[in-house]
């Protein structure tokens, strides 16, 4: 989600002299491997513009805006959604259909981007995006939900995605219809299609995908459909992550072309902030899930309400993004931010914790506000400090690693919550009195259950008060165990290099010029040579 405010930001943009005096030079090598095309060689300031770099701008964050649209809706509707679907257990795959299509696609996306150039894999996205949502929209059975999700994953990772790559392009460190006539960025160096798909690392993304499967497959059926001691969880883990090894190995030993090169990740604070997005990642998603089971579960709202009552965690996320770019652009210095943005990450989890049925509307209100803010200072400032370090040339690639370690942190934040509260639920029915009603707390049942309707079917009042107690208590360990992911993510910060972030681009992929132009500079070269 907020993929658009996760683009690189640039350090103090020069002035306008610089600015322009820089825009009009291109260097020989970039006009001979691309011709027709030219680069953005500067960051400017906004005045500088062209229409056509905000149009694009406007059209990425429209698209992004649909996509984070998405997350808003399912994290509060998908109690009612499964309930209504009769998808039981299998509720899991609503949101991790979404992310595992997200997450297999990334690196074979970010490859193809430097061969294909990013117009087409952004369009294609969107439409992708769009068939999905239409699919969803129309479900009648969980498969069909499920199936759909997948789909709208596929194009969701794709946005989020190109979105990265293409301002990381346009700027140093929507929708459909708007990208097809605005989206102009230079394309790659002509070559056949042969010669293009020889480029891609067609084995190593197979191998991971296939490892990707594998772990999400375990990681959703433990404690739901099966115990996590049981072969059917253990094996698909452990297949799982010794395929991600192989995968490792096979990248930085014999691929011609890897998809993901050493560089990318070992680099130790590109390696730090990748650890560091995982945890801010886990952790937001993790508050996105549950309060509104919170909110459903222990205040008996309904899930429209429990939607409204989310919004200072959802609307707080995008103006604390924009602060957090804004000040990494002032100050050109992330590791502060990342300091104070995780601090503030785990105090938000810790009075999480203190809520029950009987807080009152400030605090859950605060509470969520104060987690947004944490949060949202994080996302716009995490990718450009992981590819400060890093040669341009990483650019894509790089940015394809820190997509595909967002979504795969997305992932635990549901999963791992989510299994905390089925187990305390499960183990805590035993208690309830009537007997009747333990049946809807256990068998990975009790997240569909953490509703309002649910609760007002319950016509004993002791029974109801029971069984919102077994919610909040449970949802309280949710909280606890947060905490910790917080805070080391805290801890990992201080392990990062303040790294000075380049004010400059080197891309073959910035916009495109009117042929005029492109005559002019041609002309400018000569003179200079």
């Amino acid at each position: 989600m907020v993929a658009a405010n996760s683009s690189a930001v640039s350090s103090p943009a020069t002035t306008t002299d610089e600015s322009q005096s820089e825009d009009n030079n291109v260097s020989k090598t970039q006009h001979d491997e691309n011709p027709g095309a030219d680069v953005t060689a500067n960051a400017t300031t906004s005045a500088n513009h062209s229409l056509r770099f905000w149009s694009i701008v406007a059209s990425l964050a429209f698209t992004a805006l649909c996509s984070s649209i998405e997350g808003t809706i399912i994290t509060s509707a998908l109690p009612t959604i499964t309930a209504d679907l009769g998808g039981g257990s299998s509720f899991i795959w609503v949101p991790n259909g979404y992310f595992l299509a997200t997450m297999v696609m990334l690196p074979l996306m970010a490859q193809a981007a430097n061969v294909f150039g990013r117009r087409w894999l952004t369009l294609v996205s969107v439409a992708m995006f769009t068939l999905g949502s239409g699919i969803c929209g129309g479900a009648n059975s969980p498969a069909m939900l499920i199936g759909g999700r997948v789909v709208q994953g596929l194009g969701g990772g794709g946005i989020a995605l190109m979105i990265n790559i293409i301002l990381t392009d346009l700027v140093p460190l929507p929708s459909l219809i708007a990208l097809f006539f605005t989206l102009r960025v230079a394309s790659p160096p002509a070559g056949s299609w042969s010669e293009k798909l020889a480029r891609i690392d067609f084995a190593g993304n197979a191998l991971f995908i296939a490892s990707t499967v594998a772990v999400l497959i375990g990681v959703t059926w433990g404690g739901t459909v099966y115990p996590w001691s049981s072969a059917n969880v253990l094996v698909p883990l452990v297949l799982g992550f010794v395929g991600f090894g192989l995968f490792l190995g096979y990248e930085w030993t014999m691929a011609k072309n890897p998809s993901l090169p050493q560089g990318a990740i070992l680099e130790r604070t590109a390696a730090t902030v990748l650890a560091v997005t995982f945890l801010t990642t886990l952790c937001t998603y993790w508050a996105f899930y549950f309060i509104p089971i919170y909110l459903q579960g222990v205040l008996a709202k309904s899930a429209f309400w429990s939607g409204v009552d989310a919004l200072p965690l959802f609307a707080g996320l995008f103006p604390s993004a924009i602060i957090g770019g804004t000040l990494l652009s002032k100050t050109g210095r992330y590791k502060p931010l990342h300091l104070i943005g995780m601090a503030i990450v785990t105090l938000s989890f810790g009075l999480f914790s203190l809520l029950d049925q009987n807080s009152g509307t400030a605090a859950w209100a605060c509470f969520q506000l104060l987690c947004a803010i944490g949060s949202g200072l994080m996302i716009a400032i995490l990718l450009p400090a992981m590819q400060a370090p890093l040669d341009e040339s990483l650019v894509a690639l790089s940015t394809g690693v820190w997509t595909f370690v967002r979504a795969f942190a997305t992932v635990w934040g549901v999963t791992i919550p989510a299994a905390i509260v089925d187990n305390q639920c499960s183990s805590r029915a035993a208690d309830l009195a009537d007997k009747g009603l333990a049946a809807y707390l256990s068998g990975g049942k009790a997240y569909q259950y953490a509703t309002k309707t649910f609760l007002d079917s319950i016509q004993d009042p002791a029974s109801r008060t029971e069984i919102i107690e077994i919610f909040s208590s449970s949802i309280r360990v949710v909280w606890y165990v947060g905490i910790g992911f917080a805070g080391l993510g805290w801890l990992l910060v201080w392990l990062e290099k303040e790294v000075p972030l380049r004010s400059k681009l080197n891309t073959k992929f910035g916009l495109e010029k009117t042929q005029k132009k492109e005559s002019d500079e041609e002309n400018n070269n000569k003179d200079e040579r």
